[in-house]
């Protein structure tokens, strides 16, 4: 039996109505959960709001199956699109859970809770960050070191993509490479 490639999608929620999330990272977030699903990958995120809700929301537009690993105890936190809602009752610390759930992971826009998945993803994971998405996503290839390191040392890197399609071919080439060829997918830096 073949399982089903785990992407996370990473990104800025919705919740505080001063600092909403930017239309083209819901858009693009949309796309991305279509075209995961399209490829008959499972969309994991944090389950809640903003980019999670929209990819989310994108993927159950193509069947797809949405696993949301929420932060409190109940359920009924977990958006409309979610299918298999996990609670945890970590807070923050379930953006542990999230990433290490994912076989790569996709990061749109992003906030303070983002940024904290990013850095526990960047080591175990291979990420790609969908640029032009506003948030972190807009700034951390001028912050990273060489534009792709977030270590001074260079353990791991990250990988940009432009456009949804691109993320998603991305995460996918990535995480069948697995882990351990994650060195070698330099092709995607």
């Amino acid at each position: 039996m073949t399982r089903p490639t785990l992407i996370t999608v990473i990104g800025k929620s919705a919740k505080d109505p001063r600092d909403p999330v930017p239309e083209k990272a819901l858009r693009m977030a949309e796309e991305v959960g279509k075209l995961i699903a399209e490829r008959g990958g499972v969309l994991v995120s944090g389950g809640l709001s903003g980019v999670m809700e929209a990819a989310s929301r994108g993927a159950k537009t193509a069947d797809g199956l949405v696993v949301g690993i929420l932060p409190g105890f109940d359920k009924r936190d977990a958006n409309d699109f979610v299918d298999i809602a996990i609670t945890t009752g970590m807070g923050w610390m379930r953006n542990t859970l999230t990433v290490r759930a994912a076989d790569a992971v996709i990061m749109i826009s992003g906030g303070i809770g983002t940024l904290n998945e990013l850095t526990v993803a960047y080591e175990l994971k291979p990420t790609v960050v969908l640029e032009g998405t506003g948030g972190w996503s807009s700034r951390i290839r001028e912050l990273a070191y060489g534009g792709k390191h977030l270590d001074e040392a260079k353990i791991a890197e990250l990988h940009f993509a432009q456009t949804p399609r691109e993320a998603v071919e991305m995460a996918f080439s990535l995480a069948a490479l697995g882990e351990s060829g994650r060195d070698s997918a330099r092709e995607y830096s």
